[in-house]
Order: structure tokens, then C-alpha cells, then sequence
């Protein structure tokens, strides 16, 4: 078994406009998985642990690093947790969705691009979603998850110790008025360093709702990542 299981995944094209890079991985020999953007995987991610709780927070590097004080009340790593779906036999488990709008798709300067997998641009007013699906042990699967129900597009597969396989899928979805208003907030977000200058750094949001599949209080993560506007110039 490899040091660790990893899929890199964007949308777009290597030699053209893209996306920003997304990054999932599994720890050899272990159950949990990770899931960051490339931009900014050094300083948040999530992290879907077996057993333990699913979490959006700022990475440990980070608040070593940088010294990190969160506000008084809050978690050190600003960690937002959330009752995500398990399996059970006979029955898959989506806890993560990330959004990628169209107009994320941009000439960009970095090239590292070896090992992505690209799905295609969206159209206008859309955002591809890459779900990430869990499958219980033994379950047999035709082809990938939503693939016939949803018409799903196959990115990659892992497997972890447990014997779970966890997909990463895509399918895409017209954004609404709130959506598209919610990616507006945070390309304006603006951050500075100590002495007021301005620091370009991507924005990333995230939320919950409840499981669509389940009434057992379990919640669905959405995360998206938006470049702001200071790096689309």
C-alpha cells in the first residue's frame, strides 16, 4: 500500500483556463480522509475522521506557525464540526459536496497540473459539484455512485483501511440567486498583514444543510473555494 492514497481534481483544462486545484487524501493504513484546496491546503481543510467528527478548520501548521489566538469562546482552530452520514449495509453515505462556479474557471499562473483529473466547464449560471460519496464494505457498485439516477461523472476512487470506498464525483447544478450572491461576498474579502498591506489569498466558504436522504439529524457540508478579485487581475 502506498505512503497515502491521493486524487487531485479541478475543473478546466492543463494548458488553459482552470479552476483552483482540489486535493483529497487518505494517511496509509487509515480510515480518515482530508479534502483542501491546493491554494490554501497549508492553512484549512477538512477532515472526515473515523471515528471521530467531521471537521472545517484551520490546519495545526498553521496555528503553530503563525501563532494563531483565536477570539475568546471560539475553538483554537476555529474548527466548525458537523454530524455527518455514515453508511450502514446496503446503504451509501454523502458528507462533503465542493462547489466550483463557472466563472472560477480563469487563466491562472500556476502550472502545476500533473496527476489532475478535469471535468469540464459548466455553463453559464452553473457550478459543477464534486460530491464525495462513501460506500460500505462489501456493496457492490455498477460503474460509480449517481451514475444512472443522476448521471454522475466518475473522477476517482479511494479505499480505506475499513473497507469503505469513498467516490469523488461530479454533476452540475445552476446556481441560485443566493448562491451567486454568497460567492460575491467572498471575492470581496479583503485580508492584510501587520503593516496594512494587502495580501492576495483566496476566500473559502462553508455551510450545512440537512441530509436529503436521511431524517437522522445528520447534515451535508458544502465548501466553496473562490478566487478573489484581486487575483483575477
Amino acid at each position: 500500500m502506498p505512503k497515502q492514497q491521493v486524487l487531485r481534481f479541478a475543473v478546466g483544462t492543463a494548458d488553459g483556463p482552470r479552476s483552483s486545484t482540489w486535493r483529497l487524501w487518505v494517511p496509509r493504513g487509515k480510515s480518515d480522509v482530508y479534502v483542501s484546496s491546493r491554494r490554501i491546503a497549508n492553512s484549512v481543510k477538512v477532515s472526515l475522521h473515523e471515528p471521530g467528527p467531521a471537521r472545517f478548520a484551520l490546519t495545526s501548521e498553521f496555528v503553530r506557525e503563525q501563532e494563531f489566538v483565536a477570539p475568546e469562546g471560539y475553538d483554537h482552530r476555529m474548527a466548525k464540526e458537523w454530524k455527518r452520514p455514515r453508511t450502514s449495509p446496503g446503504r451509501v453515505a454523502r458528507p462533503l459536496a465542493i462547489v466550483v462556479p463557472w466563472d472560477e474557471v480563469i487563466d491562472r499562473e500556476d502550472r502545476d497540473t500533473d496527476g489532475v483529473l478535469w471535468s469540464a466547464q459548466p455553463p453559464e449560471g452553473c457550478a459543477v459539484h464534486f460530491d464525495i460519496i462513501f460506500v460500505p464494505p462489501g456493496m457492490p457498485v455498477t460503474g460509480h455512485p449517481g451514475a444512472r439516477s443522476m448521471g454522475t461523472k466518475l473522477v476517482g476512487e479511494v479505499t480505506l483501511a475499513n473497507g469503505e470506498r469513498v467516490f469523488a464525483v461530479t454533476h452540475v447544478a445552476e446556481m441560485n440567486a443566493a448562491s451567486r450572491a454568497s460567492v460575491a461576498r467572498l471575492r470581496s474579502v479583503r485580508v492584510r498583514d501587520e503593516n496594512g498591506d494587502l495580501i492576495k489569498t483566496g476566500a473559502m466558504g462553508f455551510g450545512t444543510e440537512p441530509n436529503p436522504d436521511a431524517d437522522d439529524g445528520t447534515e451535508v457540508a458544502t465548501v466553496t473555494d473562490v478566487t478573489n478579485l484581486d487575483e483575477r487581475t
